[in-house]
C-alpha cells in the first residue's frame, strides 16, 4: 500500500502517511468506532476547549509569570544575606552573582511563558529511536551512561519536533507509534493522540498523570481528560 499523495510505502492499516501527514483511508464511521459514554475515542477531543481546561490553563500562566518574578528576587535577596553574614562571601560578589541569577531565571521563565502562549500545532509521527550518551562528572572527573529516547514529529507546517527523554521516563516513547497523529498543547506542554480507540490508557494533559482509558477525569488533579 502507498500514499496517493507522495508515493511513501505505508504499513497495513495506516490512516495517515507518516512522511507528509496525508488521510490514507476513509476515517471509520460513528458506528464501527469502539464507544465509551457515547463518545468515540477517535478525534480530537472537545475538551480541550472546555471551559474549566481554559481556566487552568490561564491559572498555569499567572503562576508562571509568579514564579518568575519570586525566583528573580529570590536569588538577589539570598546572596545578599551570604555577603553580609558569611566572611567567605564579599558582599559585593554576592550581589554580582545573586543579580545575575535572578535575571537568568527570569530570562528562562519568561521565555517558558512565551511559548505557552504559541498557538497549538499538530502533527505525525515519523520516526523514534533511542541512543546512549555519557555524561562527563566533574567532581570526579567520571561519566555517567544514560540512553537518551527520542520521538519525532513532523508538523502540518513541514517542521520537525522531537520529543526527548531519558531512561525510565520514556512515557511519550511507549505511548506514541510512527504514524500516529498528534495534537501539541504549549499552554500545558503536552499530546494528545487522535486516534485512542486502541488504547488503555491515557495521560492527563493538564499535570502528565497516567490514566486507565475508561477514567473522565484524571485521578491525581481531577482535570478533564482530553477524551
Amino acid at each position: 500500500m502507498f500514499c496517493t499523495n507522495c508515493g511513501e510505502k505505508l504499513p497495513d492499516g495506516a490512516a495517515f502517511c507518516a512522511n507528509c501527514g496525508a488521510q490514507t483511508t476513509e476515517p471509520p464511521s460513528r458506528s464501527d468506532i469502539p464507544q465509551q459514554d457515547h463518545r468515540t475515542l477517535v478525534g480530537w477531543s472537545p475538551n480541550s476547549n472546555h471551559p474549566e481546561i481554559l481556566a487552568v490553563a490561564q491559572k498555569n500562566k499567572k503562576s508562571a509569570m509568579g514564579c518568575a518574578w519570586i525566583l528573580m528576587l529570590l536569588f538577589p535577596i539570598g546572596f545578599l544575606l551570604a555577603g553580609l553574614f558569611v566572611d567567605e562571601m564579599p558582599l559585593n560578589e554576592a550581589m554580582i552573582i545573586g543579580v545575575g541569577l535572578g535575571v537568568v531565571m527570569l530570562v528562562i521563565n519568561l521565555v517558558r511563558i512565551k511559548g505557552m502562549k504559541r498557538p497549538v500545532w499538530e502533527g505525525v509521527v515519523t520516526d523514534k529511536f533511542q541512543k546512549e550518551r555519557r555524561r562527563h562528572n566533574r567532581g570526579d572527573d567520571s561519566f555517567a551512561y544514560y540512553t537518551e529516547f527520542t520521538v519525532v514529529i513532523k508538523t502540518t507546517a513541514g517542521k520537525a519536533k522531537r520529543i526527548i527523554e531519558r531512561d525510565s521516563q520514556r512515557h511519550m516513547y511507549d505511548y506514541l507509534a510512527v504514524g500516529d497523529r498528534v495534537r501539541y498543547y504549549p499552554a500545558f506542554e503536552s499530546y494528545e493522540k487522535y486516534d485512542k480507540s486502541q488504547d488503555r490508557i491515557i495521560y492527563c494533559n493538564v499535570c502528565r498523570m497516567m490514566n486507565p482509558i475508561a477514567n473522565d477525569r484524571c485521578k491525581r488533579c481531577n482535570n478533564l481528560l482530553f477524551k
